[in-house]
């Protein structure tokens, strides 16, 4: 009998993985490709080799087998977008997507500037990496200009601002930190932490779905951690495709709603590139984003 039979024989007779082993093939994927990107080439890669079965293949082999042949290649970002299954799909895309940024480690003393567009409003900010400093915004309304400092936080005091102009005296405050190291990498670890610093009452979606956009917007996520948030919003239950969706600069692409027990569908949904499955911003009758830029830069002013 030759490979392919045997093959197809094993996955007539074998039943397909649970959903949670192919949660865990698809950590262990995403891991493995992190990790070969960031590994540097020493030595000439070898002669690919066929795939030999000798003997006895076991259930649990066909299992594994099963579970990473549904990942590949059609389902980690090279699809089509009519070939998509669900929005869990979509978001899944994202999250290997993601792995694919520049991985940059903020130092304290950086910014993370960000540029942002809703119809014609666009908005620049440069926000401090451990929120001690002071960042700025500028906003650039039809015909103009308008600048905000954001006030860093240093032992609990921030000096306060009127018009762009410092004022006299402090007052208490929290640092806001732009970057946070201790935002988690997997999954498993991101639910818990959205869970725990969740903005709603447990088991407001729309709350939920705000705290995801909060994440990706006004925090600087490195791209494992980006991952992480996406593949732990895909275990969403009742979450929509949308097909035809535009962000805030008018961007099409593929959305993803977020459901609403017992009231009307979230409006606010999350809008990603068709092809390379990069999240744009944000569409719906809630009010549309569309992220244009993020860099970390060494002072407020640099673009990148």
């Amino acid at each position: 009998m030759d490979e392919m039979r045997l093959l197809q024989r094993l996955g007539d007779e074998t039943d397909l993985p649970a959903g949670e082993q192919l949660g865990a093939a698809r950590t262990r994927l995403l891991d493995a490709m992190t990790a070969t990107e960031a590994a540097p080439t020493r030595r000439a890669r070898r002669p690919a080799r066929r795939l030999v079965l000798t003997g006895v293949a076991t259930a649990s082999v066909a299992a594994s087998l099963a579970a990473v042949l549904v990942l590949a290649p059609d389902r980690i970002g090279g699809s089509a977008p009519a070939a998509r299954a669900d929005a869990r799909q979509v978001l899944r895309d994202a999250a290997v997507a993601a792995l694919r940024l520049p991985d940059v480690e903020p130092r304290p003393d950086q910014f993370v500037y960000t540029r942002m567009q809703d119809g014609p409003q666009v908005r620049e900010s440069w926000a401090s990496v451990d929120g001690t400093r002071d960042g700025l915004v500028v906003e650039y309304p039809a015909g103009g200009r308008q600048e905000y400092v954001l006030p860093g936080c240093r032992d609990g005091r921030a000096k306060m601002y009127k018009g762009g102009q410092p004022l006299p005296g402090t007052e208490p405050c929290v640092p806001s930190p732009a970057y946070d190291p201790a935002v988690p990498t997997d999954a498993t670890a991101m639910r818990a932490y959205l869970d725990k610093h969740r903005s709603g009452e447990p088991g407001d979606v729309n709350a939920a779905a705000k705290d995801v956009l909060s994440l990706l917007s006004d925090s600087y996520l490195r791209p494992r951690s980006r991952a992480a948030l996406f593949e732990a919003a895909a275990a969403t239950p009742g979450l929509e495709v949308v097909e035809k969706a535009t962000d805030g600069a008018g961007r099409s692409g593929v959305g993803v709603r977020w459901p609403s027990p017992g009231r009307t569908p979230t409006l606010m949904v999350l809008v990603f590139d068709p092809r390379t499955h990069a999240f744009l911003g944000v569409g719906g009758e809630a009010g549309t984003s569309a992220v244009l830029s993020v860099a970390v830069v060494d002072r407020v002013g640099q673009k990148g």
